[in-house]
């Protein structure tokens, strides 16, 4: 009876986490400079870090300052390198163990995604091309060999930038949707909003693989589009 009970109030207290929708977390530990930095709300249930690492140790808590009330998430497995495809995590009010950082370094970039609980982490690379295509483009959806380059910045390899036009094709399957690809060709790396037909003006956050949601144009004119792919951003200014 005390195990069910003991269970039972485990299941509330992570029940009623989700239910506030983890309004913050934290990365805190020796791998992070300064000692405690907050991470980036980008979507509903999904946070992410970007900067610099120290090699060292890593936890992803509630709040900044560990007391009553702060939940830790935890990797299942000891020793679990920040770096991965997708650790999955648990959640509880024991400090529990670390994430590891195993090399210091100033591209890191990982998520934590609350509903499938886990953890995706990488040293982030710069891309050689970065391209858009799609229904809203004079490049079209059969376009593969013909996509239309983005030009990279000659300081900063992670950001792209485009200037053309963008407006409905009717005479085009989704004429109205684009995307970005980073080779000249559907797959594998891509990048997409993360909620379907986006306004690429309105909302500044985007993802790297996952979902094919796309943007779709509301307003046609010739626009400029700068994309930070370390960030993870995107800026979009109506010129004509």
């Amino acid at each position: 009876m005390k195990c069910i009970v003991i269970t039972l109030l485990s299941f509330l207290a992570f029940t009623g986490l989700n239910a506030q929708s983890y309004n913050e977390l934290w990365a805190v530990g020796t791998a992070v400079p300064g000692g405690a930095q907050k991470l980036e709300k980008v979507a509903e249930g999904d946070f992410k870090f970007v900067g610099s690492l120290n090699a060292g140790e890593l936890r992803i808590q509630t709040q900044r300052k560990a007391g009553t009330g702060t939940y830790y998430l935890t990797p299942v497995l000891p020793d679990a390198n920040i770096v991965s495809r997708g650790m999955a995590f648990n959640v509880g009010t024991d400090e529990g163990q670390a994430w590891q950082v195993v090399v210091s370094e100033n591209r890191y970039r990982f998520h934590v995604d609350i509903n499938g609980r886990t953890v995706r982490g990488e040293i982030v690379q710069p891309w050689g091309e970065l391209f858009i295509a799609g229904g809203a483009t004079d490049a079209g959806w059969k376009c593969e060999g013909k996509m239309l380059l983005m030009e990279q910045d000659i300081d900063n390899p992670f950001l792209w930038t485009w200037e053309g036009e963008l407006k409905h094709h009717s005479d085009v399957e989704e004429g109205s949707r684009f995307k970005f690809q980073g080779q000249d060709r559907w797959g594998p790396k891509s990048l997409h909003p993360f909620v379907q037909d986006t306004d690429i003006l309105k909302e500044q956050h985007l993802r790297t693989n996952g979902g094919d949601t796309k943007w779709a144009v509301t307003s046609e004119g010739r626009y400029r589009i700068a994309i930070d792919l370390l960030n993870e951003t995107v800026n979009a200014k109506k010129i004509k």
